[in-house]
């Protein structure tokens, strides 16, 4: 079994945080959208409420934009985290 050098362990790592971060990005866009989606469901003309449909598809949108940002949360996390190895 070949040996691993810090070097190339810390190179490895820096990789990894840039493809989380590049994820991270992914993830903050798509949340946008969703949040877009839910901004832009409106009453259908000539009515004042939502359809219990729209508040549905309303709902179900704002739970995924919240999930996402959990998401975000934890990939940030876990970049930190491999900061703290590349840093030791």
């Amino acid at each position: 079994m070949a040996n691993i050098t810090k070097t190339q362990i810390k190179r490895r790592i820096e990789r990894l945080k840039d493809e989380l971060e590049n994820l991270k990005i992914e993830l903050e866009n798509l949340k946008d959208e969703v949040e877009e989606e839910s901004n832009d469901i409106e009453p259908y003309d000539g009515k004042d409420d939502l359809t219990p449909q729209q508040e549905e598809r309303q709902e179900w949108l704002d739970e995924t934009s919240s999930s996402i940002d959990d998401q975000v949360y934890a990939l940030e996390d876990v970049i930190s985290a491999l900061e703290d190895i590349t840093l030791g």
